[in-house]
């Protein structure tokens, strides 16, 4: 910060005011990343530890480069935050959770492929049934990388191509769905 002192009063511009903002928000993001990040239901060690994900952590670029922009239908993005947060019943982990159901007996299995547990994570970059869409999950792989927390990565990204290609996997893969938004009505 570069206040201006002009005798008993400071003055800070505008700039000052919102890189001081942007610097305790992402602090305060940091510091709660354990609670942000969600945990694979499937594997008992972490993946990846919380510093790596902390790493991920840029609110410029959340600021700068939004992943759901004003000029997106409504459609368009409730169908991308539908695979960022992962609460929708399209869904079938998040269905088995709302349900309460056993996961030791019942195997929450994607609706589409039938042969690996459902998540937006599988929908996007694993389910073999999702068809014209390796092109996008090549260009995803840095954001696949970190399986679950995907999410971070993707929000946390400045590279606007790569936000797009996200928002295009998503539409293609609800699109390519047997069911569709059938799910969820």
């Amino acid at each position: 910060l570069c206040p201006v002192d002009i005798g008993s009063t400071v003055l800070y511009s505008k700039e000052d005011v919102s890189s001081y903002a942007r610097k305790l928000w992402e602090d305060q993001i940091r510091n709660s990343i354990d609670a942000i990040t969600k945990k694979d239901p499937f594997n008992e060690t972490p993946t990846h530890s919380l510093n790596q994900l902390r790493a991920l952590v840029d609110c410029r670029a959340v600021l700068e480069e939004p992943l759901v922009n004003r000029s997106m239908s409504r459609n368009s993005s409730s169908t991308v935050l539908d695979f960022i947060h992962g609460h929708c019943l399209r869904f079938q982990d998040f269905v088995f959770s709302y349900l309460k159901c056993d996961r030791g007996r019942n195997f929450p299995h994607c609706l589409e492929c039938w042969t690996l547990p459902d998540s937006p994570f599988h929908r996007l970059f694993e389910c073999e049934a999702v068809s014209d869409v390796s092109a996008l999950r090549d260009q995803l792989q840095d954001i696949a990388y970190y399986e679950h927390n995907f999410y971070l990565a993707i929000l946390f990204s400045g590279d606007k191509k790569l936000k797009r290609s996200f928002c295009e996997l998503a539409s293609k893969v609800i699109n390519g769905s047997m069911f569709g938004d059938d799910l969820l009505v």
